[in-house]
């Protein structure tokens, strides 16, 4: 293996290793957090709002920042140098963003968690610029084409409506829905960038006019559960079967994430179940047989 293969080879694993240095700098700040206020997310937690919102912001931030940062490496393993550096850089910036969020709450920064982000930042950075120098490929035509941007915006304005008429409030907080049917389709029947901005827009939009606060962490939960099975465009039922189930674990996963911090375990797992077996269970099932029968009906589509 050549000397720049090396560098490059070690750049990749740089910017993945400062993005999981970050995420886990940023849990274990929110459980210091829970500490000083006098809570173990063992238990159940009542939080202020501001503290809801401070811990929640931690925890996205730090799981936008990492996701970012495993997309860059990917991106410039797979020759898309620019696309992939601009991913490192704003992976970059939510964490240093992160170490801001507790000043805007009344908190204190607390300097070990700010230099492990720091730290993190800095070995993104490294990263990017070591495997900048791997051999480029060239985007081919516009990010979205006039039909996705058209379709992203009638299915987006589905998928919310579809949230605010059939949903089924928690009695652990949030909701259930069915409305993830249409991220999978979306995904299925025209790929990542349609499936992820159709799961981003549609949640975001549902969550601000019902009133959910932390709408920011539907961004990263449902944008993976419409760009993975989106990345199975036009492969076999099994592939895009499985890819389903990928991107509903993560959907629910990420709130998981959060939530075990802002209510407890107990309560974050009853979320978690209903959250992968109810809402994205019954919505891969459905999303699969839909996107059968449309491809179907219009082959091009497959």
């Amino acid at each position: 293996m050549s000397e720049e293969k090396q560098f490059v080879g070690r750049g990749y694993k740089l910017t993945v290793f400062g993005g999981l240095l970050i995420v886990l700098s940023s849990f274990l700040e929110a459980v210091f957090v829970l500490h000083i206020l006098g809570f173990s997310f063992f238990q159940k937690v009542d939080l202020t709002f501001d503290a809801k919102m401070l811990i929640s912001l931690c925890v996205f931030l730090g799981l936008a920042s990492a996701t970012l940062a495993l997309a860059c490496a990917y991106l410039q393993w797979k020759g898309f140098i620019r696309v992939g550096g601009v991913s490192g850089f704003v992976a970059g910036a939510l964490a240093l963003l992160n170490v801001v969020v507790p000043f805007v709450y009344g908190y204190e920064a607390y300097n070990v968690f700010a230099i492990g982000t720091f730290l993190g930042v800095c070995l993104i950075a490294i990263g990017v610029e070591l495997a900048s120098s791997a051999p480029a490929v060239k985007l081919r035509g516009p990010f979205l084409t006039s039909l996705e941007a058209a379709v992203i915006a009638v299915l987006s304005a589905v998928y919310a409506v579809l949230i605010i008429a059939v949903r089924v409030p928690s009695p652990t907080g949030g909701y259930t829905h069915i409305g993830d049917v249409v991220v999978f389709v979306a995904a299925l029947l025209f790929g990542y960038k349609v499936g992820g901005l159709v799961g981003v827009v549609g949640s975001v939009a549902a969550d601000f006019y019902v009133g959910y606060e932390r709408w920011f962490v539907s961004i990263l939960a449902h944008g993976l559960e419409g760009l993975i099975p989106g990345l199975t465009k036009g492969r076999s039922l099994l592939v895009q079967a499985v890819a389903c189930v990928v991107g509903g674990f993560l959907m629910a996963t990420t709130y998981f994430l959060v939530n075990i911090f802002i209510k407890g375990y107990a309560p974050a797992l009853i979320s978690y179940m209903r959250d992968m077996f109810g809402q994205a269970g019954i919505s891969i099932i459905v999303g699969l047989a839909v996107a059968r029968v449309i491809r179907r009906a219009i082959p091009r589509l497959g």
